[in-house]
């Protein structure tokens, strides 16, 4: 796909598989709001604004390049959805969803992120991701940065409960101390297995958090998110727990699993039940 770069932005023509609104509406992200003729997008304390004119995508910002590597412009995504398209149960589900992409977050921020999305709703973790940048990350032209490890560290856990995070303050706290650059580094190092493993060390990251970290924050997509939108999709008398249903999907789509966790998602809970 063509890409024209300039210093306050950039803009691809011919972005085939790519859905501007469905990749920002789809539970990957908490940090982006509707304006004017598109949104606006936060990612660590990096900014930009992007709109999409059938398939001419514009971007705007003064971090090109973090921008075109966070909507995987570098991808191939109309290979990866012609291979996924393949298998018979995802045929509609990969045509419905084809412009969904999995973005190239921060770390950091989605380990905080989805540490506050656990039995949560998404207008409330917005809410809350917002209460705790605006308390705690950098002023910018543009709004509040999402805050470092050592901005958040210096809130106490009756920060984050008055902030809106409730049961998970206290986690949010021991997070601020426990995920250091060290920890993301060797979390970055191992194998998928391993870094599962060390994630799930890390006070209120559970299975689904820790895929959910792993597929977002750090671009693993052997992972498979399980929560209750995929039990009531994929749930069957014999994939009866959420571990079951993870694990047959993983061996199923292997290093696509999470972009297919991505597909089926999208397309049962902003599709299907629209219709």
């Amino acid at each position: 796909m063509p890409i024209t770069k300039e210093n306050c932005g950039f803009t691809v023509t011919d972005a085939e598989c790519f859905s501007l609104s469905d990749t920002l509406e789809c539970g990957q992200i908490f940090r982006f709001v509707p304006a004017g003729s598109g949104y606006d997008v936060w990612s660590a304390d990096k900014f930009c604004h992007a709109e999409q004119s059938g398939n001419t995508v514009t971007v705007v910002t003064r971090d090109v390049d973090y921008f075109l590597r966070y909507f995987a412009f570098d991808t191939d995504y109309a290979e990866l959805n012609a291979k996924l398209a393949a298998f018979p149960e995802l045929t509609v589900a990969a045509q419905a969803a084809r412009g969904v992409r999995l973005l190239r977050q921060d770390p950091f921020e989605m380990i905080i992120s989805f540490i506050i999305s656990a039995n949560n709703n998404i207008p409330r973790i917005k809410k809350i991701i917002s209460a705790i940048c605006a308390a705690a990350g950098k002023k910018t032209e543009n709004g509040h940065a999402f805050p470092t490890r050592e901005e958040l560290a210096a809130l106490k856990a009756e920060d984050f409960a008055m902030l809106g995070a409730g049961y998970r303050a206290p986690y949010l706290y021991e997070a601020t101390r426990t995920v250091t650059d060290g920890f993301i580094a060797d979390v970055k190092a191992a194998d998928t297995a391993a870094a599962m493993k060390k994630l799930l060390t890390v006070k209120g990251v559970g299975p689904k958090v820790a895929d959910c970290i792993m597929l977002f924050g750090l671009g693993r997509g052997d992972t498979f998110p399980v929560d209750t939108w995929m039990e009531q999709a994929l749930g069957t008398d014999e994939l009866d727990t959420n571990a079951k249903i993870r694990a047959y999907y993983l061996a199923r789509y292997g290093e696509l699993a999470g972009l297919a966790q991505q597909y089926i998602y999208h397309y049962n809970r902003n599709i299907l039940r629209r219709a």
